[in-house]
């Protein structure tokens, strides 16, 4: 390790403009030379001349907030206790402060300070929060003001600046002597480099006031600025500055940041070398290093475009929730286009989606994946697409966008593709998939669907469902009327809960439906279920509707079942009838005969006895029963 810093600091003397020097002794002692300032030097400085004296020391109020104080070597948590313990005497105080007396808003800053001082930005703002219900003075006022906006600068949650701190960078405080400091430290905060530059000089010549803690964590910005904006010399100082920290030494974030200033001067080994050590660590500098080594590899053809792909969405499981994750994912679906794979990229779209909703990166990404799904789904439900990469295709993309508007549009048109192939039970599995999504979507009002809509997608499930054979779930399906009241639809779920009360044998459920405008199928369903029921009366009424509508394209099995009607219910008028209008129906030479000695009066012909005729009728009426079990065109 200790090569490796001494590789590292000369590193720094070679690429960022200035000579190496030797690293520090293992004790971490610091040259006389370069020990902290004088303590007058620390707490304030000289008035500006251009400021009027009572300006000048207006402003010692926040350098007495914001600067090292000389003797505060104690521990963090000796000095933590001495606090509280002092919080603890002065909340036994009398108020004139609307509950708080001067003396505790006093400790409560000495502690908020004391988080600033070591680089505590979260811990200090919650214990400034506690000065809330506080009447501070105009001097507290301006102390707090200054801490939280301190404090604010380093919060790693990334949330606003109060007001108050907000303020302190406005044209009111503009003659505040470290305003550019923190002007420049907000430019780094929001990744505004080229904003921060005119800055920069000046925060590395003030630096040594502000205590060791602060410093150590506004360091890594600070360096990646001078580099990004290439001011060489401050950037060399500015990485001088990490030997003063240990833990800063060996930190990724230092390596990284060797690495970047090393590509940026051209040295390819040296950054690689500095991203893999850096790329170790689990930290966002580490998550940066290792992405930096995937856009090098790319940027000098030392790795392909799936080598890099495989790399980052490794990344991407290793990495979440900030704007470095974001990057990548947006690379990730860059790379999965170039590689030719817009499922891929459809479904790092979705990852952005899902993760960053709410960043205006969320409506390009959804646009993107919106045109590459239309594409995708054109492709399959025309059979452009193979039905096991379509299937492929829509089950990694539908997780990440049922919830998306317009997604159940192609999920529809990917389900009736598979029931045009006779795969009725993807086809129902992904209607019932559509139709509760958008259910849901609607109860959380997430989307406006209609009852209509929902009613369409039952319906087209237990269709599939009774395609496939699956009568049950079928009627499962139907089991709950329909929620539109639509004539059309409802006659359609008649239609289809009489065909399969059909297929379950359940004649008397399937008689006590009805539609409004009985078709074909319709009666015929009736029909049969009368004649199963051996209600021949109704049986040759319901087929004689059918055979008035087809005229002589009545089928062969209905015209042998209303023969059989009209004969057993006495309607042998209808039953001679139907015979010489089909004599060649079937094919069956036997046909006519058979008919024709139905309704040929036998005393007439024979002295045949009345059980003799009996026989003879009952022997033809088996016959014509068999000849329902004949399918048409065979002998």
């Amino acid at each position: 390790m200790r090569s490796y810093l001494c590789i590292s600091f000369c590193l720094i003397g070679v690429v960022l403009g200035g000579p190496a020097i030797p690293e520090t002794d293992p004790h971490g002692t610091v040259p006389a030379e370069e020990q902290a300032p004088a303590p007058g030097r620390q707490m304030s400085e000289p008035p500006r001349p251009d400021l009027p004296q009572d300006v000048a020391e207006a402003w010692k109020t926040t350098a007495q907030m914001l600067y090292q104080v000389p003797g505060t070597d104690r521990p963090f948590i000796e000095e933590r206790r001495a606090i509280q313990n002092a919080l603890a005497r002065s909340l036994g105080k009398a108020s004139a402060q609307w509950g708080m007396s001067g003396e505790t808003a006093d400790t409560l800053l000495a502690m908020a300070r004391l988080n600033y001082r070591h680089g505590f930005g979260p811990e200090g703002l919650s214990v400034l929060e506690g000065l809330d219900r506080g009447n501070l003075s105009e001097t507290q006022e301006l102390r707090r003001a200054a801490l939280e906006l301190a404090l604010g600068l380093i919060d790693p949650r990334d949330r606003p600046l109060s007001d108050r701190a907000q303020r302190m960078l406005g044209p009111d405080y503009r003659s505040w002597p470290d305003q550019q400091v923190f002007l420049a430290l907000q430019s780094v905060r929001n990744n505004r480099f080229e904003a921060a530059a005119d800055y920069l000089p000046l925060v590395r010549d003030r630096l040594e006031r502000l205590p060791a803690g602060y410093a150590a964590v506004i360091l890594p910005g600070l360096l990646e600025a001078a580099i990004a904006t290439e001011q060489w010399q401050v950037a060399r100082d500015f990485a001088l500055e990490f030997r003063k920290h240990p833990a800063l030494r060996e930190s990724s974030a230092f390596r990284y940041l060797l690495g970047r200033a090393a590509e940026a001067g051209g040295d390819i080994l040296a950054a690689f070398d500095s991203y893999r050590l850096a790329g170790e660590q689990h930290d966002v500098h580490g998550h940066r290093a290792r992405t930096a080594i995937v856009a090098l590899g790319l940027r000098h053809d030392l790795i392909g475009i799936p080598e890099a792909r495989e790399l980052l969405q490794r990344e991407t499981h290793l990495w979440r929730g900030d704007a470095y994750a974001l990057s990548v994912l947006s690379d990730l679906a860059a790379l999965d286009r170039a590689d030719g794979d817009r499922v891929a990229a459809v479904h790092t779209y979705g990852a952005i989606l899902d993760r960053f909703p709410r960043d205006p990166a969320a409506a390009l990404a959804r646009q993107k994946a919106r045109a590459l799904i239309a594409e995708i789904y054109e492709e399959g439900a025309s059979g452009d697409l193979p039905l096991s990469a379509f299937l492929q295709a829509h089950r990694r993309i539908a997780p990440d966008f049922r919830f998306q508007a317009g997604f159940d549009v192609q999920a529809e048109r990917f389900a009736d593709r598979f029931l045009d192939v006779g795969s009725t039970l993807v086809a129902a599995q992904e209607y019932e998939a559509v139709h509760d999504h958008l259910a849901v979507g609607r109860d959380l009002g997430l989307s406006d669907v209609s009852d209509r809509r929902l009613d369409e997608l039952r319906l087209k499930q237990a269709e599939s469902l009774e395609l496939g054979g699956q009568y049950e779930e079928a009627l499962a399906a139907l089991r709950e009327p329909l929620a539109s009241g639509t004539a059309e639809l409802e006659d359609r779920r008649s239609q289809l809960l009489a065909q399969l009360y059909a297929d379950t044998g359940q004649t008397g459920a399937l008689l006590e439906t009805s539609v409004s405008a009985p078709d074909i199928p319709f009666l015929r369903l009736k029909a049969n279920a009368y004649f199963d029921r051996e209600d021949w009366a109704d049986a040759q009424a319901t087929f004689q509707t059918i055979w008035d509508e087809t005229g002589q394209e009545l089928p062969f099995e209905d015209a042998i079942r209303l023969l059989l009607s009209s004969y057993r219910n006495d309607d042998l008028t209808t039953t001679l009838a139907l015979s010489r209008e089909f004599p060649e129906l079937t094919g069956i030479p036997q046909w006519s005969a058979i008919a024709e000695g139905l309704v040929d009066p036998a005393a007439e012909l024979w002295p045949l006895r009345q059980d003799t005729a009996r026989e003879r009728m009952e022997s033809a009426s088996r016959t014509l029963e068999n000849l329902g079990t004949v399918q048409p065109g065979t002998n």
